[in-house]
């Protein structure tokens, strides 16, 4: 799946990295909290989160707590951007993998491929 959630509360982090990631060819889905996150978990499952972890309504931490409780989001990949966390605190919560803030594109680029794979091509005839 080459869909990928972005999730920040900052709207030009969101629109920094999802424009990243469609350069790329990953579709994106963005949303300002954990709860926004979570009621679109709801409909359809992507291929991974991108999670920032201080935000309103819902933190990024209680996103996490929620889609543990998820059968079907169970091998979910989330990947932690946040400027308040440490590599070895995502490693503890089960992410896949961290990035600091201020991000760095190529970082979110090259964590983003290693964990989801290349995004799916369309196949033309």
């Amino acid at each position: 799946m080459s869909n990928i959630l972005v999730v920040d509360d900052d709207a030009s982090h969101r629109t920094l990295i999802c424009d990243a990631l469609q350069e790329m060819g990953y579709d994106t889905i963005e949303a300002a909290n954990g709860r926004e996150a979570l009621d679109l978990l709801e409909e359809d499952i992507p291929g991974a989160v991108l999670l920032d972890l201080r935000m309103p309504v819902m933190s990024g931490w209680g996103l996490l707590d929620a889609l543990k409780k998820m059968p079907r989001a169970r091998n979910l990949p989330i990947i932690i951007i946040s400027g308040y966390g440490f590599e070895w605190e995502a490693e503890l919560v089960g992410a896949a993998g961290y990035i600091s803030k201020p991000v760095d594109l190529d970082k979110v680029r090259t964590t983003v491929q290693q964990i989801v794979g290349p995004p799916e091509v369309a196949m033309v005839h």
